[in-house]
């Protein structure tokens, strides 16, 4: 049975990833989106929280790691008709725990590194880099909410090139005069 995003609870800002991988402990839960200001920064707005499951464990290869999933919708600028479009977020996480940029670098390249400084790492923070990242680059409405015509030219400009004179048609009336002799 699927939780509301209502009634799950907010996921902790800070933790320490080593103790929750050596528990193998699960989260699921939100982060308040007023927890996210880069994210609102980037968006026109965030509808509702962020719903998050992660699941911290060993991989095969003993690296400390999270995977799971988020989703949240958003409200992006349409690069047609400049008004809001919402979009629906959802990104794959899998992120692998590290504390030097050496073990970042040393780990497998379907993990993203994320280094923790010191005992506890800002959840808040990781998880809205995955959020930025995912975003689309550019966002438009499923309908078309600009007339196909205000794209078009206006059918005077043209006409206007073709009866503009040809610059090397000076240069090709000498080259045949200098053939000619």
């Amino acid at each position: 049975m699927a939780q509301n995003s209502s009634e799950k609870s907010a996921l902790p800002r800070r933790i320490d990833a080593r103790k929750l991988v050596q528990r193998g402990q699960e989260l699921d839960g939100i982060v308040p989106h007023d927890g996210l200001p880069r994210l609102t920064a980037s968006t026109e707005s965030i509808e509702g929280d962020v719903t998050v499951s992660l699941a911290f464990a060993r991989d095969l290869q003993r690296h400390q790691v999270a995977t799971g999933h988020l989703e949240l919708t958003v409200n992006l600028l349409c690069q047609r008709c400049l008004q809001p479009v919402s979009e629906v977020i959802e990104a794959d996480i899998a992120l692998g725990f590290v504390w030097s940029e050496e073990q970042g670098n040393a780990l497998p390249k379907s993990l993203d590194p994320v280094i923790q400084e010191g005992d506890e790492l800002d959840l808040y923070q990781v998880l809205e880099d995955e959020i930025l990242l995912n975003l689309p680059m550019v966002a438009y409405h499923d309908w078309d909410c600009v007339a196909h015509e205000a794209f078009q030219s206006q059918g005077e400009e043209p006409e206007a090139e073709e009866q503009r004179e040809n610059p090397f048609k000076v240069l090709e009336q000498l080259k045949g005069s200098s053939n000619k002799s």
